[in-house]
């Protein structure tokens, strides 16, 4: 499909003041307006490719494919828009990079009979234009060595800076922690010390991070930074190693004649701050955090458990063939209540929310003895603390229709597939074959004892070792990032085994795989009306959203899927798809042989309005709903 495209870039945001996004789309405009170009393409209007804040053409960044630029190329890489122009201001805002590496985007453009319009040098390079080429090369190298000497100037110069703050205690940047001040070119502390000096006295007598916050608010303004206090904001004071004077560098070294490994990226460490707490006093807390951490997947009454025998010795099971546990010291049935541990947050003020478990006793009308009945909830840490205004959930409600919609999904769309690594593939070898010793040693063991004899001293010991080595070997597998998941598991779950509490073997193992592909979940409720946004690790698709009716019998009432397809977000209903990509106007279009659906369509609106917050989208969907609907 023949398009024109309009590609806009500024690397910082001193050229968004200075209006250099304004600038750079009115000279395209006049352009377009010029050659009349987009009357000959297959769609008149041309599509806008913004990039702005920190996308360094030097370094490549607007080349990457999470850039509208490098998603875009991408795309023509595909075949997606032979024929079609990429207009820009000049082609160094398509690129300074080395100038070959720009000749090589350049012939990818070609290949694909793509035109790339230079609007200064009123130029259009193509196949039809081979001529320009010595042209477009020399500008090329121009961008590529005035960014390349700016680049080495402002690294040199930020070394002196380092040196100079090592040596003289003279600052290095302006940036600092909010008990730093910066009194005649030198770091001192200032009266918000105090507050970190608090948060380590009170964690070091045992005190939580939720109840330090709740401290430290209760003390007044004097006593906060520039927000309330929260749980999670003690726990980052807490981790600082700032607070022990330590500021990280992250230097870039370029090497500009290597091709394997042109930019290196040194990290260190400088003690510049004023120190607020000693190294020892820091190390301390770091242990009791993780000590104090709660252990994924604890279990209601105990994680310390025994499973039940018979007089054979046999373990007891009930008829589902589930393992029972039990308490060791007060004999109580164990449960796992929530399998989605760490995961839960609240979509209107962002904190962490929690499992709660409420048991009350009742007296009911007919029968003597009182029946204690549990009600399980998902609660804002902030709404406990009478800081946000989201309900309370149930649990149920929640587990049940996130596991339908993982029983349902495309694991294809949310799973990035893992690289083969041949390392980890020879340790997993070396094990099995390890293994295989181990085997072979016992049942010779074994042997030589039920035939009385004496078993070597030598078998022991290589028994032994080969134990050892089995024990580095799997230790070594588990360094490695690769997580399979097993989505046999997650699309078979038996809903009847998983929903009992007390199946505590099942549960876990669906809490593992499902801690693997979901991010993080998303809580919302209004009235009866839930809303769960679900959010997937290392892929494109951002977010499913399930919008629920917690009646009765709960129904689902919309199923959402929000995708980035290169700068336009699109949102998915199972009737209608809009697009939108920022200073655009939203694209509609109807499933094919799919009815537009109203419920569809007012869900949706009302999600993107009052939750997602793209009121361009909701806008134009309360504009146009008379007329689709018409």
């Amino acid at each position: 499909m023949k398009k024109c495209f309009l590609y806009h870039r500024i690397s910082s945001d001193q050229q968004l003041e200075g209006g250099g996004l304004a600038r750079q789309a009115e000279l395209l405009e006049a352009y377009l307006k010029r050659t009349n170009l987009c009357a000959e393409m297959d769609d008149p209007e041309p599509v806008v490719i913004t990039e702005q804040g920190g996308v360094s053409a030097f370094k490549g960044h607007n080349m990457e494919l999470k850039a509208g630029l490098g998603s875009w190329m991408q795309q023509v890489r595909d075949g997606m828009w032979d024929g079609s122009h990429l207009v820009t201001e000049s082609i160094d805002r398509f690129s300074r990079q080395n100038p070959f590496t720009v000749m090589a985007y350049i012939n990818d453009l070609v290949n694909h009979n793509v035109s790339i319009h230079d609007v200064k040098m009123n130029i259009v390079i193509n196949l039809e234009n081979s001529s320009l080429l010595p042209m477009v090369l020399m500008n090329a190298e121009r961008a590529h060595m005035e960014s390349r000497y700016k680049s080495d100037r402002i690294r040199d110069g930020w070394k002196r800076k380092r040196t100079n703050a090592f040596n003289n205690g003279t600052i290095v940047t302006n940036r600092r922690p909010k008990w730093i001040d910066v009194i005649d070119n030198k770091y001192v502390l200032n009266d918000k010390a105090r507050i970190v000096e608090e948060i380590f006295r009170l964690y070091l007598t045992g005190i939580g991070c939720p109840t330090i916050a709740k401290i430290l608010q209760s003390k007044g303004e004097a006593w906060q930074f520039d927000r309330p206090w929260r749980g999670g904001a003690v726990h980052k004071i807490l981790r600082n190693r700032r607070v022990t004077g330590v500021i990280f560098i992250s230097e870039i070294i370029r090497d500009y004649k290597s091709k394997e490994k042109p930019v290196d990226q040194k990290r260190y460490e400088m003690e510049v701050y004023p120190p607020v707490i000693d190294k020892d006093t820091f190390d301390l807390v770091q242990k009791l955090l993780k000590e104090r951490k709660p252990v994924a997947g604890r279990t209601n009454g105990g994680i310390i458990s025994k499973r039940i025998k018979s007089d054979d010795g046999e373990f007891l099971t009930d008829k589902n063939e589930k393992q029972i546990y039990v308490n060791v010291d007060s004999g109580k049935e164990l449960s796992k209540s929530n399998i989605f541990s760490g995961l839960f947050r609240c979509a209107r003020c962002g904190e962490a929310m929690y499992h709660n478990v409420i048991v009350t006793t009742r007296k009911p009308k007919k029968g003597t003895s009182s029946v204690k009945d549990e009600y399980r909830y998902i609660r804002c840490v902030a709404e406990r603390d009478k800081l946000c205004t989201n309900k309370a959930l149930r649990y149920e409600t929640v587990e049940q229709f996130v596991v339908e919609h993982v029983k349902q999904l495309d694991f294809s769309k949310v799973i990035k597939p893992n690289m083969v690594n041949p390392e980890l593939e020879l340790i997993r070898l070396k094990i099995e074959e390890e293994k295989k010793h181990i085997q072979e040693y016992e049942q010779g063991i074994e042997r030589l004892r039920n035939a009385g004899k004496k078993i070597p001293f030598d078998v022991l010991v290589e028994l032994e070792e080969s134990q050892t080595r089995l024990v580095e070997l799997e230790t070594r597998q588990s360094t490695f990032r690769e997580i399979q998941v097993d989505t046999d598991v997650l699309k078979n779950i038996d809903t009847a085994m998983l929903y009992d509490v007390t199946n505590i073997e099942v549960r876990s193992r669906i809490e593992q795989e499902l801690s693997k592909i979901i991010d993080r979940i998303k809580l919302h409720r209004d009235g009866r009306n839930y809303t769960i946004t679900i959010q997937y690790r290392d892929t494109n698709l951002i977010k499913h959203v399930l919008m629920v009716e917690a009646k009765k019998e709960p129904v689902l009432l919309a199923g959402i899927s929000i995708e980035k397809v290169g700068d336009m977000m699109v949102y998915s209903t199972p009737s209608f798809m809009i697009g939108h990509e920022e200073g655009t106007m939203p694209r509609f279009q109807v499933v094919e042989d799919q009815p537009l659906s109203q419920a569809d369509y007012v869900i949706l609106m009302s999600y993107v309005d009052s939750i997602e917050g793209n009121h361009i989208v909701a806008n134009w969907m309360r504009d146009n709903h008379n007329f689709l609907f018409s």
